[in-house]
């Protein structure tokens, strides 16, 4: 049993072809993510919702307040917005969208972890899902802001509201 070691001019062929195909692949699948955060920017900045509420976020307007849970409208553009950011910290999380990528939404991002009503409404979220022994709401973007510590130590102080007025204790905890 003998074996030919040569290369003919089909082989090289078809290893040129085959480094194009992979060239051509990487630089499709480069361009569907950049369109996908493309996707995801745009309705950030074309949803009404969402434009309103990281505006209260950013301006650090006083939103969060006793009657928050009964407002509706206001609660429900609230949770959309972060259920939003949260399910791209979750896209993060999970590695389907790189590190380059997350930094056009870390701005909004951190500025909603900064923000006091922010903070407040996820203490009373945080107690109140502790106690019903239940995932906290938005937990992708509550662990981010735990990972890059915006919640200061006595956040998890169930009795913090008493002691300081930055917590409220709106939710039955």
């Amino acid at each position: 049993m003998s074996f030919e070691n040569t290369i003919t001019l089909s082989n090289i062929f078809a290893i040129i072809a085959g480094f194009f195909a992979l060239y051509q692949y990487k630089k499709n699948l480069a361009l569907k993510r950049a369109s996908y955060i493309s996707e995801l920017t745009e309705k950030i900045r074309s949803d009404p919702d969402m434009q309103n509420v990281v505006y209260l976020f950013d301006y650090n307007q006083e939103w969060y307040n006793l009657d928050f849970h009964n407002s509706g409208e206001l609660e429900r553009k609230v949770d959309k917005t972060l259920s939003f950011f949260s399910f791209i910290c979750y896209l993060r999380k999970k590695r389907l969208i790189a590190k380059s990528d997350f930094c056009f939404f870390q701005y909004e991002i951190r500025r909603i972890l900064m923000n006091q009503g922010v903070i407040d409404y996820f203490y009373n979220l945080y107690h109140f899902s502790k106690q019903n022994n239940a995932p906290i709401t938005f937990s992708y973007l509550f662990e981010y802001g735990e990972k890059n510590r915006f919640f200061a130590a006595d956040f998890y102080d169930k009795e913090a509201y008493k002691k300081c007025n930055k917590y409220h204790h709106y939710l039955n905890f």
